[in-house]
């Protein structure tokens, strides 16, 4: 089973839906059961890493050393942009939610995290799986 824990509401079918403003132990709850976590670079990837949850880890707005390491299964496109987050030249805009800081308003905005595809997340689960004998 597939369940969904984020805050926002979710369109996805055939999945458990535990989204919405939730208790952070609930949350920890909830990993606890889970065999693995599949997230963005966001709290509740650090909070199932935390609990000893391995993580997919789905980013390229950060560098790949500025997450945990271990047990960590990270699915990144280096040949988009990445590592906007961590680059000293850029300063983050905390009021916008929309924060591309190179392409914003382009059609290359957030490629970082677009141009990665559904079969390499899925190459991803197939190595935890296997690599953690689930």
């Amino acid at each position: 089973e597939v369940m969904v824990i984020q805050q926002e509401e979710t369109t996805l079918n055939n999945v458990v839906d535990k989204t919405g403003n939730q208790p952070i132990g609930t949350r920890i709850e909830q990993l606890q059961q889970c065999d693995f976590f599949i997230g963005l670079g966001s709290g509740l990837s650090w909070l199932a890493w935390a609990v000893g949850k391995p993580v997919v880890l789905i980013s390229g707005f950060s560098e790949p050393w500025a997450e945990f390491q271990t047990g960590c299964y990270r699915v990144i496109n280096q040949n988009s942009c990445n590592g906007c987050w961590n680059d000293p030249e850029l300063e983050f805009d905390r009021e916008d939610w929309n924060w591309c800081p190179r392409h914003k308003g382009t059609t290359r905005q957030f490629e970082c995290t677009t141009s990665i595809t559904e079969e390499m997340v899925i190459q991803k689960i197939k190595k935890l799986r296997a690599v953690e004998d689930l």
